[in-house]
């Protein structure tokens, strides 16, 4: 039987002493990086993989993170590639759960936390509050560090890390205007979630900065759903004056409301323009590609890794609130407004 890799084995190789190695596997911050990755490349060659358990015994920790999703829909699947790609990097295993519905967030939150045996907990979060609820404290009373993902950006007593909606959006009006355009629709998602509350006031706010005016009749509640989109689309374009520049607050509106104006003989994008948001691989193959907002959805899984282990290393620490930002990404869904239209 092959005689299994040791500690001093690797010390041996390295020319380091043997708690030098065990401070590399513990990721110790005062060990310097190329000691680091000189005994990292001798524990591969040599197939050593620590002893995950005893570990565990000694340090009062598991080296395992818990995730918890409401599903694992093509937003969702980017930010879990990056969350694993991070916890693969720093040596953390990774245990998914799965809710299914918003009214199940908290009693999932909460199980998890007292029955698994878990560093921390990365929450991804769909429903809006405007204020931190009790699901919270019970969190906190717990003593088991979390980070929430896609949580509303204006909770200061908790770590949070999500796309700036407010800055990506300001980004897509001011492209639509810079084009001429002066008439302003949007398609936006439900208004219990975060990123339908955001992104519906950040076109608020977006229009109010370019000195723009905000139609209620160019509002359309569509739930994020194409179907519910395309009739919205479908009214607003039965106005006097129909919008010419659309902001749909996801790709899949932006698709569902191309295809209404297309069924009405509108022409995309020189009679009406739209800009989606998520950037999703479909957008870039529909007729015509829809310019977008493209956020960087597997930096935020990693990022959200990041802030969990500090947070594990010092619960102490000020939380921190982090918004990466998006990118347009210019398509063919939209053009300069029609002179007629303006």
């Amino acid at each position: 039987m092959k005689r299994r890799v040791t500690i001093k084995d690797i010390a041996a190789e390295a020319g380091v002493s043997h708690p030098t190695v065990s401070r590399v596997i513990n990721d110790d911050p005062q060990i310097g990086e190329a000691t680091k990755r000189r005994v990292r490349e001798i524990m591969a060659k040599l197939g050593y993989r620590p002893n995950l358990v005893a570990r565990s015994l000694v340090r009062r920790r598991t080296k395992v993170l818990a995730l918890v999703v409401p599903d694992f829909n093509p937003h969702v699947q980017p930010i879990v590639r990056g969350i694993i790609d991070e916890c693969r990097r720093r040596d953390y295993g990774l245990m998914l759960f799965s809710t299914d519905y918003w009214s199940e967030e908290a009693d999932t939150y909460t199980r998890v936390v007292t029955h698994w045996p878990v560093d921390g907990v990365l929450i991804y979060n769909v429903a809006y509050h405007a204020r931190p609820t009790k699901e919270i404290k019970s969190l906190n009373a717990e003593g088991v560090p979390f980070v929430f993902i896609n949580k509303y950006l204006r909770w200061k007593t908790v770590d949070t890390v999500s796309v700036d909606n407010y800055e990506a959006v300001q980004q897509a009006v001011a492209y639509l205007a810079g084009m001429g355009h002066k008439r302003f629709g949007i398609l936006n998602g439900s208004m219990m979630s975060v990123d339908g509350v955001e992104r519906f006031e950040a076109f608020q706010a977006a229009l109010s900065k370019m000195r723009l005016k905000f139609d209620n009749r160019c509002v359309g509640d569509a739930n994020f759903s194409d179907r519910e989109a395309g009739e919205e689309m479908k009214r607003m374009l039965g106005l006097s004056r129909p919008p010419t520049a659309m902001f749909c607050a996801n790709d899949l509106m932006a698709m569902g409301a191309i295809r209404a104006a297309q069924g009405r003989g509108l022409r995309v994008p020189r009679d009406i323009s739209f800009v989606g948001f998520d950037d999703i691989e479909a957008g870039q193959w529909f007729q015509p590609p829809i310019s977008t907002l493209r956020p960087p959805l597997r930096d935020i899984g990693g990022k959200a890794i990041e802030l969990l282990v500090r947070r594990i290393e010092d619960p102490k620490s000020k939380p921190e609130q982090i918004a990466l930002q998006a990118k347009l990404v210019v398509r063919e869904s939209t053009g300069a407004a029609p002179r007629r239209m303006r």
